[in-house]
């Protein structure tokens, strides 16, 4: 896939992953659900094959509307494929920086 198809996908996931968070309560401006592919290539690069944007830059942490303690954060993995190594590393992430949610973001499926 060519740069400027990769970021325009990342562009959609990261906006489809805003509006998740913002559907389930959390807090997200309106400045960020209405962000245009040309903002988001400003802000976070257009050559993915240079990591402009690495996709870890596309981090999503966010605090519940009721309860600001209730934070989720999601996780766009860099690495290509996830296995139960790296899944648990992101426990281990979630443990030390007391999050209660989070939403992995990967390239492919889960291996065992």
């Amino acid at each position: 896939m060519d740069d400027e198809a990769l970021v325009y996908n990342l562009w959609r996931i990261r906006r489809t992953s805003l509006q998740i968070c913002h559907d389930r309560g959390y807090l997200i401006s309106q400045e960020e659900l209405d962000q245009s592919f040309e903002q988001f290539k400003d802000t976070y690069g257009d050559k993915p094959s240079e990591n402009k944007p690495a996709r870890s830059h596309l981090n999503i942490l966010v605090a519940h509307n009721d309860d600001p303690t209730n934070t989720l954060i999601v996780r766009f993995c860099d690495q290509p494929k996830l296995g139960v190594k790296e899944v648990k590393e992101f426990c281990r992430k979630m443990e030390d920086e007391n999050l209660t949610s989070t939403i992995l973001v990967v390239q492919t499926g889960l291996t065992q």
